[in-house]
């Protein structure tokens, strides 16, 4: 008995006790809620291939980008770097500042994605 309940014990210990049906889909319901409440700021490119940003420090009108460089991740594809209008640098990405930076000339300058007025 004694070896049976050492077994036991070891059991308990490395696989940890079970989950009851509530417990098992509330855990499932966070994951499901964090991963709803995920934003998701992806610089997609658009279909016409066409991309305008505007300086967020001087928004005067819309800038036709050039794009430098693409990947594709779910049959989409994403704007991985695109040309600085002031110099001509390629500008990466920041999901922080949700936009292109540039830190080349000066001070920091900030491009967001915008859509064409018609």
């Amino acid at each position: 008995m004694k070896n049976l309940m050492h077994t036991f014990s070891i059991y308990t210990f490395a696989m940890g006790r079970r989950q009851t049906l509530m417990e098992k889909f509330r855990q499932q319901m966070k994951a499901y809620k964090k991963k709803k409440m995920k934003v998701d700021n992806t610089p997609y490119l658009p279909p016409d291939g066409v991309v305008y940003i505007m300086d967020s420090l001087n928004p005067d009108k819309p800038i036709r980008a050039v794009v430098l460089k693409t990947r594709v991740k779910q049959k989409r594809k994403i704007i991985e770097s695109i040309a600085c209008p002031v110099c001509g640098n390629p500008m990466k990405w920041d999901d922080k500042w949700e936009g292109f930076i540039c830190e080349k000339h000066g001070k920091r300058a900030i491009y967001e994605i915008v859509q064409p007025k018609s």
